[in-house]
């Protein structure tokens, strides 16, 4: 066997167990999830995507997505699902939209101006990604399969935040921030921890 293909296996063992143990840290980041004031109890906020973000830029978009599903089937083993489903399918999509646009985009030119542009694009991926799916999909599903009306829904968010009065306002003044903030924040410490990563696990795609 020559040396470089055992140095390529040596790098695809190496990434399969990278996207386990990211797979692992997200699941836990995800447990450790909270509420937010002004935001429905029902959505919480937790830093899952930094490990998917960072795999995605370490191992590239296919890992990165590998690591955002195992975050969320092993969520769903845990804890079960109390939305049939509905709640890990939303945070999968959220991971998906928020990781794959900013890698794709950082791989075309490695240095931080793209990084910080590559961070842009995915925030702003993920919250229109999100809103537009939980506007006309996951909302209306959720009132339908838990048998919960949109109307009790939104009286609920209309108690922490006074200018949720619709679904319309509840994803303008409360998921459109929410997001913003949520994804930016993973932003920034992705920012903050990556080349350190790089430099640690001497692997970078």
């Amino acid at each position: 066997m020559s040396t470089n293909v055992k140095k390529s296996n040596r790098t695809s063992a190496k990434k399969i167990v990278l996207v386990g143990v990211f797979g692992a840290i997200s699941t836990v980041l995800m447990l450790l999830s909270f509420n937010v004031p002004f935001i429905p109890t029902f959505v919480k906020l937790d830093f899952s995507d930094l490990p998917v973000l960072l795999g995605g830029y370490l191992l590239g978009p296919l890992h990165g997505s590998l690591i955002a599903l195992i975050k969320v089937l092993l969520n769903f083993f845990y804890n079960g699902s109390m939305t049939f489903g509905i709640g890990e399918t939303v945070n999968l999509i959220g991971s998906l939209s928020f990781m794959l646009p900013a890698v794709l985009y950082y791989q075309r030119r490695r240095n931080f101006k793209s990084a910080v542009i590559s961070l842009v694009i995915g925030t702003i991926s993920a919250t229109v990604v999100l809103l537009t799916a939980n506007y006309f999909v996951m909302f209306p599903l959720y009132a339908t399969a838990m048998n919960f009306p949109m109307e009790k829904i939104v009286a609920a968010a209309h108690a922490l935040n006074p200018l949720v009065t619709d679904l319309g306002s509840l994803m303008v003044f409360a998921l459109l921030p929410f997001n913003i903030v949520k994804f930016g924040l993973n932003s920034v410490l992705a920012m903050l921890m990556y080349k350190r990563l790089a430099q640690t696990l001497k692997l970078e795609h």
